[in-house]
């Protein structure tokens, strides 16, 4: 076998181990912002329960932006 041969082929390996190591990284960067916004949402959405829980109850309370 040639040397040229396998330095290409090792040369191949690499630039494809590359790219999937890319594609996962990407992945996970995709799911990690979506667990943020599902968390954010999840936020939200107790705050407002709460609000709401405060009103039913006939308490005052200050909601600050």
């Amino acid at each position: 076998m040639n040397i040229e041969s396998i330095t290409q082929e090792s040369l191949t390996i690499a630039v494809h181990k590359e790219i999937e190591s890319s594609r996962l990284m990407e992945a996970k960067e995709l799911e990690d912002i979506d667990i943020i916004k599902r968390i954010d949402e999840t936020q939200e959405f107790n705050a407002i329960l709460d609000g709401q829980m405060l009103v039913n109850r006939g308490g005052f309370f200050d909601m600050y932006v």
